[in-house]
């Protein structure tokens, strides 16, 4: 359906917003729909006008559907020195690693184990469309309305990408564990954690930022999850007095995002050269120091939702040469690109703590 003209300006204000004014997208667009109150279609219709503004910088080339359909990495609103680390990295496949980061990401949830079943959940988000993709995962194709569901308040789900549910799940957490979730955020991975725990051991979730473990508390109180404790690390020591503590670390660290464009295409007005080199520093540090709360044989899993390999495989390259003589062991890596399986773009990598 075409956008209705009065609300081209709502529109341009929620670009401004997000571009102008540093506010995340995602709160942008609720802001907008609180305001507007739209139908299901032209709610679709959008989020896909202010998508496209903001992954081609031109708000009125969206407007006026001239870029309905296009996917074209030459005309997007990447910065060039992101283009040339993307270039470096995988050669002639830039173009079609950069379209992928312009496509449209589906909503995949994850089911909550200790509220609910697959069966029970798909049966109860039936108006939007379930589809099971995998053990406790579903895709959600009307996602309109879904987070007002009875379902949702209930705990029986968290949205959550296939990918990331993968990642956190190459820490195999299992019950009566000690796991520390060293960069928990809002809590996706510690809940799934919790999950894969039965709700039985304990979870530390440390975080740098007191109103994201403020959100983890309430979710895990609509999870009928209890074994979290929260941290907030106003320093390194909260970190350091973990040291050799937990039978599974996991670093789910800062980065530049670029493997989840496709949901946030905003993350890269705020991405910076200098700012990379900063992050590659951060994420340098908190390896070091995470892996190091981990106890002998136990495992570390290091996780960025990132297509570079400057912050995967060559981090998990200088840590390991950082530390003469041996003292963890890569037991496995993996990557994925955005829309590999519908998901995320993510590096990962699980290793064992042996001296």
């Amino acid at each position: 359906m075409p956008l209705p003209a009065a609300l081209h300006g709502a529109v341009r204000d929620c670009v401004y917003d997000t571009l102008a004014q540093g506010r995340h997208l995602t709160s942008s667009i609720e802001r907008l729909f609180r305001d507007v109150s739209p139908s299901e279609e032209l709610a679709s219709e959008l989020r896909r006008v202010i998508f496209q503004a903001v992954r081609y910088d031109n708000i009125e080339a969206a407007l006026e559907g001239e870029l309905d359909g296009v996917v074209d990495p030459h005309r997007a609103a990447f910065p060039e020195w992101l283009r040339e680390r993307v270039g470096l990295a995988y050669g002639e496949r830039r173009d079609e690693v950069l379209a992928r980061m312009l496509s449209d990401a589906p909503v995949f949830v994850r089911v909550n184990t200790l509220r609910s079943t697959l069966d029970a959940c798909r049966t109860a988000l039936h108006q939007h469309a379930p589809h099971p993709v995998s053990d406790g995962m579903l895709r959600i194709d009307r996602p309109f309305g879904l987070f007002a569901t009875e379902a949702f308040a209930a705990g029986w789900f968290e949205q959550q990408d296939i990918t990331s549910v993968r990642a956190g799940q190459e820490l195999k957490a299992a019950a009566g564990e000690r796991i520390v979730d060293s960069c928990a955020g809002s809590g996706g991975k510690t809940l799934l954690f919790a999950a894969s725990m039965m709700n039985k051991g304990r979870i530390i979730a440390v975080d740098v930022v007191a109103s994201k473990l403020q959100a983890l508390r309430h979710r895990s109180t609509r999870a009928g999850v209890d074994i979290i404790e929260t941290r907030l690390a106003t320093s390194t020591k909260v970190i350091k007095r973990l040291f050799e503590t937990a039978d599974g670390v996991f670093i789910d660290a800062p980065c530049t995002g670029t493997g989840v464009v496709r949901r946030n295409p905003d993350i890269l007005y705020h991405r910076t050269e200098e700012g990379f080199a900063e992050l590659l520093a951060l994420q340098l540090q908190l390896l070091r120091h995470g892996a190091k709360v981990a106890k002998i044989g136990g495992r570390v899993v290091y996780a960025v939702c990132s297509i570079l390999p400057e912050e995967g495989a060559h981090q998990i390259a200088s840590f390991l040469a950082s530390i003469p003589g041996a003292g963890f062991v890569l037991e496995r890596e993996w990557t994925t690109l955005p829309g590999d399986d519908g998901g995320d773009g993510f590096y990962v990598a699980h290793l064992t703590r042996t001296a």
